[in-house]
């Protein structure tokens, strides 16, 4: 018997926790730019438009000024 969907649940799951504390932050504008996260000290690079970052909630809070950076809550 075939457990495809067990394992696509389980896929699924992790991939979800994996993101927990995560925020979404896009790049709008056409300047390349890498960020250190205040708190977490990691590092963001974004590299052309439209690229799409997983940035720690911590970090989002010094990256609200930065025009350019589309953030998801």
């Amino acid at each position: 018997m075939c457990n495809c969907n067990q394992k696509r649940a389980i896929y699924s799951s992790e991939s979800n926790q994996s993101q927990k504390g995560m925020v979404k932050v896009i790049l709008k504008e056409n300047t390349p730019t890498v960020l250190n996260g205040d708190i977490t000290g990691r590092i963001y690079v974004f590299r052309k438009i439209n690229d799409l970052n997983w940035v720690d909630k911590r970090d989002v809070m010094s990256m609200n000024e930065i025009n350019g950076l589309q953030i998801f809550y």
